[in-house]
């Protein structure tokens, strides 16, 4: 009976072992098949994009291409709405159609929503953004868009400057005359080449607002 014992535990043992071998291997299975489902679904969400990028980008060729101001209008709201990159595109279009057009609250509803993962056109998006909050008096919500602007424009040294001569006019219109003189005395240290180059000048601005700061 004693010598019965060993042999009885060494196959428990591996009873135990082809268990956690099915068990393991049931695991191995279901893995495998969520694998392969994230795949296909992730294929068939590709083609879908593709499909649906495919025809937005064939509908803002049609805006683009119309001879009519406001045939090209209507298209661009309507590609506006379908997404991807051509629809916000169509967006930043829209916005600065309204914004032409003086209609600022409604052209901030197409920037507000407008994505656009480029250094030139994302910091204009928020500087338009900024522009329409200026022309409805909002100049905080400005100020924001402005920062926005220079953050997404990386130090770009045409772009960074010239927003920054926008912050540094709303800061003259709050009376606020140090973040004005702050802001002109970036655009000297930071982007030399802009002060030498532009028409505006910058040092003479930045004086300006140097004296009313004093006269406070």
């Amino acid at each position: 009976m004693e010598n019965n014992k060993p042999e009885q535990q060494n196959a428990e043992v591996a009873e135990d072992i082809v268990a956690k071998a099915k068990k393991n291997k049931k695991k191995l299975l279901t893995a495998s098949v969520a694998v392969i489902v994230c795949v296909v679904v992730a294929l068939v969400w590709i083609l879908i994009a593709q499909s649906g990028s495919r025809k937005a980008d064939e509908a803002i060729a049609k805006a683009d291409a119309a001879a009519n101001d406001s045939i090209a209008t209507a298209l661009y709201s309507q590609v506006a709405e379908m997404g991807y990159k051509s629809g916000n595109r169509a967006k930043a279009e829209m916005g600065i159609r309204l914004y032409n057009q003086e209609k600022y609250e409604e052209a901030l509803k197409y920037l507000n929503s407008c994505s656009l993962d480029d250094k030139v056109a994302e910091p204009g998006v928020y500087t338009l953004a900024g522009d329409c909050h200026v022309n409805l008096g909002q100049l905080n919500d400005a100020l924001s868009c402005y920062k926005k602007a220079i953050s997404a424009a990386d130090k770009n040294p045409e772009i960074v400057p010239f927003i920054l001569i926008k912050e540094a006019n709303i800061y003259r219109e709050q009376k606020n005359y140090k973040a004005e003189a702050e802001a002109y005395e970036t655009i000297i240290k930071e982007y030399p080449s802009y002060v030498a180059t532009t028409r505006v000048d910058i040092r003479k601005f930045y004086e300006r607002a140097l004296a009313s700061q004093k006269a406070e």
